[in-house]
């Protein structure tokens, strides 16, 4: 799925009216049909229902949601907010359609006061439709304060295709008034915005509503920017042919664990094997071995002459892929061993954790990368690794250009995770849950990618097979266990279920 620009979804819009054909307004009904049918499922007959309505399109949408619910029975008033002189055209209808049928559900504010006026109950929900995407400065005077004292009002806030007040394709830091979203329902594609962890208080949910805009306007419509889907992560699976055996499916090597750290080594070495590689050897020190044995007696073991962290890994170019980083530690010796890797991998090469903290300290290194060597960092990582930024979307810029100029696959980890490519390219992920900020989730994660990787999918597949599954996974955990409690051992059982799903979506 495909991350557009405000203008460039006016132009998907405008193409969809003129070849569909359809007119602006009736695309606008359909708009708002789409929200209301979603709204009904969220509130009831008897709770208080405001709609918050701008003059733009975004308070056209509001006012044709406010005619919907009322003429299906709900309790709702619109509060038009006359911060400018005129309305846009098809607002301008839907206000008209609205006062000449529902009359005295429909409060016209020119000022603060008259807003406040309308004070709701405890359990009043406000439909935000002032400012949609369109928006080219920060909301401030009436406008500001309307949007500040819903926030104050409110405790649910559904906005429509945007929280109003928030940029969509730059950053907001400098702007002081934008709506505390609990829901946003947005239209057709998610909103770059909406994937930045610095607009976490205006967007802890999204929802995509399909209006039908038109097909061959969202296919030719430009961009380097994606959202990744369960439907584009199935397209990538192989399934196992009849005749197949563990060599068809790759011999990996897992380089982790030191002394105190081997569970990280046994997390990854789990996650690997549940992915599907056909031979897994775990390098380690001698205590990570011996505990390799009671959790996964199917891996097979490399000891490390050292007795408590990775000193050497002789003849790497015999494994299919490699991971390195999890739990091994700082220790000289070791990041000589991957500074040893980055000159003899064959390409398929994972680093994460350790093995970053490594390449931070000798940067020079960087420029030795295999092409598309998978680093998984998480933001702090990150900035070790390149410098640090002011807001999202310079770090955004920043993966992109590292990305690029080291010629490497960089999965930025968070909320969405970041798969940035090398071609310029970056791929948000939709699934996962704050149940896997947690210790442990990341060796998962390498484990994952580290199995397909060994299997054959090539490293942009691995990549985003991995983030995909790494965090569908956890949301099937959720059935049963709550964010809390969540561990990366529940997620790894998981494992069989999320690719099972997956092979059926295929």
């Amino acid at each position: 799925m495909k991350l557009v620009t405000a203008e460039q979804l006016r132009a998907i819009d405008a193409y969809t009216i003129a070849h569909e054909p359809i007119a602006s307004i009736d695309l606008m009904e359909r708009a708002a049909s789409a929200c209301m049918r979603r709204i009904v499922r969220l509130t009831g007959h008897d709770d208080e229902i405001f709609i918050a309505c701008g003059k733009g399109n975004n308070g056209g949408d509001g006012l044709a949601i406010a005619r919907l619910l009322l003429e299906n029975g709900f309790n709702c008033r619109a509060l038009v907010i006359h911060y400018s002189e005129r309305f846009s055209a098809d607002a301008q209808q839907n206000y008209d359609r609205l006062k000449e049928r529902f009359a005295e559900h429909v409060h016209d504010c020119y000022s603060p006061e008259q807003v406040e006026e309308h004070k709701p109950g405890n359990a009043a929900l406000l439909v935000d439709a002032l400012l949609g995407t369109g928006i080219s400065k920060p909301a401030d005077g009436f406008l500001g304060d309307v949007i500040d004292m819903l926030n104050r009002s409110f405790r649910r806030i559904i906005s429509i295709d945007v929280p109003s007040g928030l940029y969509t394709d730059k950053t907001s830091k400098d702007s002081r008034h934008i709506i505390c979203s609990t829901l946003t329902l947005t239209f057709q594609l998610p909103k770059l915005a909406f994937l930045m962890p610095e607009n976490k208080l205006f967007v802890p949910e999204f929802e995509i509503i399909d209006i039908g805009l038109h097909a061959e306007a969202l296919q030719n419509a430009g961009s380097n920017y994606y959202y990744i889907t369960a439907q584009l992560v199935a397209s990538f699976l192989k399934p196992r042919q009849k005749f197949s055996h563990k060599g068809s499916f790759g011999h990996a090597l897992l380089a982790a664990g030191s002394k105190g750290k081997s569970g990280a080594a046994i997390i990854s070495a789990l996650s690997c094997m549940r992915s599907g590689a056909g031979l897994l050897t775990l390098h380690s020190n001698k205590e990570t071995i011996n505990a390799l044995l009671h959790h996964l007696p199917e891996a097979m073991s490399s000891e490390d002459a050292h007795p408590e962290f990775i000193s050497r890994i002789d003849k790497p170019e015999r494994f299919d892929a490699i991971a390195f980083g999890p739990g091994v530690g700082l220790h000289e010796e070791t990041q000589q061993v991957l500074k040893n890797l980055l000159g003899h991998n064959n390409g398929r090469l994972v680093i994460d954790a350790d093995g970053l903290n490594s390449l931070s300290e000798n940067k020079t290194w960087l420029g030795f990368l295999p092409s598309d060597t998978i680093l998984t960092p998480h933001p702090k990582e990150f900035e070790r690794l390149t410098e640090a930024c002011s807001d999202d979307f310079e770090r955004l810029d920043v993966l992109k250009r590292f990305s690029s100029r080291c010629n490497c696959i960089v999965i930025l980890k968070g909320a969405h995770s970041a798969v940035a490519m090398p071609d310029g390219s970056v791929f948000f992920n939709s699934s996962g849950n704050p149940g896997l900020a947690k210790a442990g989730s990341g060796d998962g994660l390498t484990g994952i990618i580290l199995g397909l990787l060994s299997r054959g999918y090539n490293a942009p597949q691995s990549a985003l097979i991995g983030t995909f599954v790494h965090g569908y996974a956890a949301d099937l955990c959720l059935k049963k266990i709550s964010m809390e409690s969540l561990l990366i051992t529940d997620v790894i059982k998981k494992l069989p279920t999320a690719f099972k799903k997956l092979y059926r979506e295929s």
